[in-house]
């Protein structure tokens, strides 16, 4: 029987996979991307949170990006705000980015 991942290489691998998944999103890339996620229930609670932080940040430059075990993520570095969201054939969860997870996703992109 194989072992379970430590909570630390469980972090490291999804630290890993962010920053090889990482790259630079248009605002009309992100409204494609809501489109889908919330296809499904347009009525979400997070359908309208998620689309005016997208319209409220679209002049700044965005950053989309995935990690190992499926959780996507949308970030503004310049504002450090971000959201997380996870989506297969439909979206199982969506919240706000920590603090420390910004920090980290900050520093990829610099």
């Amino acid at each position: 029987m194989e072992d379970e991942p430590s909570f630390e290489e469980i972090v490291s691998a999804r630290q890993e996979s962010a920053a090889k998944s990482v790259r630079s999103a248009t605002p009309e890339e992100l409204r494609k991307l809501l489109d889908e996620i919330f296809s499904a229930d347009p009525s979400h609670p997070w359908h309208k949170s998620f689309t005016r932080f997208v319209e409220d940040h679209k002049d700044e430059t965005a950053y989309r990006g995935e990690t190992s075990d499926g959780y996507s993520f949308v970030f503004y570095p310049g504002t450090s705000r971000g959201m997380w969201y996870r989506f297969d054939t439909r979206l199982s969860g969506v919240g706000t980015i920590s603090e420390k997870t910004m920090n980290f996703l900050t520093q990829l992109v610099k």
